[in-house]
């Protein structure tokens, strides 16, 4: 009997050992390894960030200025170089006809830009609506009236000469520039922000239908200089040419392309013996974008020289965008704007069918 008791007791202590390494204190097995019934949380997927001012997806977040350099745009200074890098580029009228562009720089950071000239206070009025850090070398007396009041950050070569450098193999004016890489320097050494977050633009999402009247073909007339782009429809891009020529980046010869055309209608008047303009960039006023092959009408406006421009459609809705670098063309009274799109084929008399183009007028 006493040997059955302790068989028994065995028995007991060995199926409560099983029962305990299988379930133990009345928790579930936990089974690792292959076959394994543990279950995970898979890892969220990060959100996708995308450039403010192109609508472009980034692999992280930019930490920087809005810098915005004023490019020479005479015969002598092309080609320039940088164009192909900035993120927005104006081109703005000066006087005698000529133009100049301002290209702002925020995503890229090129070792070469320019050739770099002087301004004019409403040239300094662009930066004012993004507070970003002016570069030039020169300026008119009002612009240099204006600029040392402190309006924004800037970085004059006549001052600072040591951030900018000349090109032996231009002639002088058209051969000074400049690099982000020198801009930044300068604002550490100036103990200035290096960092800011502008306003975004509004996009379109990828493959979304755009309304608008066909425009393939967009020409600038201005006094002393004509501007074309050309639509190709396989990437959605407007290829820019200057005089009939192709305008390309002398950093990467890169033909200069946009996925945007903003129109900001002005009006200038000459102030004195040498053309110098005076522009109202808070008067509001035509606009126009052309985008994805196609022309949408609105107005521009601008709530004082500290808030930002807004190009806005009929309906008072801000012009959405196309992802890519956007120019925008300032134009004055003495601009003509026209732009055309091929026409389908149409049949003749013989029975033959032809393509004609014909212009339409997008208004003086």
């Amino acid at each position: 009997m006493k040997k059955f008791f302790i068989v028994m007791v065995a028995i007991v202590f060995c199926l409560g050992g099983f029962w305990f390494s299988l379930f133990g204190l009345g928790y579930p097995a936990v089974i690792t390894g292959e076959g394994s019934s543990e279950e995970t949380t898979p890892e969220p997927e990060p959100e996708p960030i995308y450039n403010p001012l192109t609508g472009l997806q980034i692999a992280e977040e930019i930490h920087s200025r809005v810098v915005v350099v004023s490019i020479d745009n005479l015969q002598a200074a092309r080609p320039q170089s940088g164009l192909s890098q900035a993120d927005l580029v104006y081109e703005v009228p000066a006087e005698g006809g000529i133009t100049r562009y301002q290209a702002l720089f925020y995503s890229q950071r090129p070792d070469n830009i320019g050739p770099v000239r002087s301004t004019r206070p409403y040239i300094v009025d662009i930066c004012r609506g993004w507070q970003g850090v002016y570069v030039h070398c020169g300026w008119s007396e009002d612009a240099k009236t204006y600029l040392q009041s402190g309006v924004v950050d800037y970085l004059n070569e006549l001052t600072y000469g040591q951030y900018f450098w000349r090109d032996k193999s231009r002639r002088a004016p058209h051969n000074l520039y400049t690099s982000m890489d020198n801009v930044y320097a300068f604002l550490a050494d100036k103990g200035e922000s290096q960092e800011q977050q502008p306003r975004a633009f509004s996009f379109y999402q990828p493959q979304a239908l755009i309304a608008g009247e066909a425009a393939e073909t967009v020409v600038f007339e201005y006094p002393t200089v004509t501007n074309r782009y050309e639509y190709n429809a396989a990437d959605g891009l407007y290829y820019r040419y200057v005089n009939d020529g192709e305008q390309r980046d002398a950093n990467n010869d890169v033909w200069i392309c946009c996925a945007n055309i903003l129109v900001q209608k002005v009006s200038s008047q000459v102030l004195d013996s040498a053309g110098r303009l005076k522009i109202d960039m808070t008067a509001g006023g035509e606009a126009m974008l052309f985008t994805g092959g196609k022309v949408q009408t609105g107005t521009w406006q601008r709530d004082s020289l500290d808030s930002a421009t807004l190009f806005v459609n009929a309906q008072g809705q801000e012009f959405k965008l196309s992802p890519g670098q956007t120019w925008v063309q300032i134009c004055d009274q003495n601009v003509t704007v026209r732009y055309s799109a091929p026409e389908p084929p149409a049949e003749s008399s013989s029975g033959e069918q032809s393509s004609p183009t014909n212009e339409s007028e997008g208004g003086e």
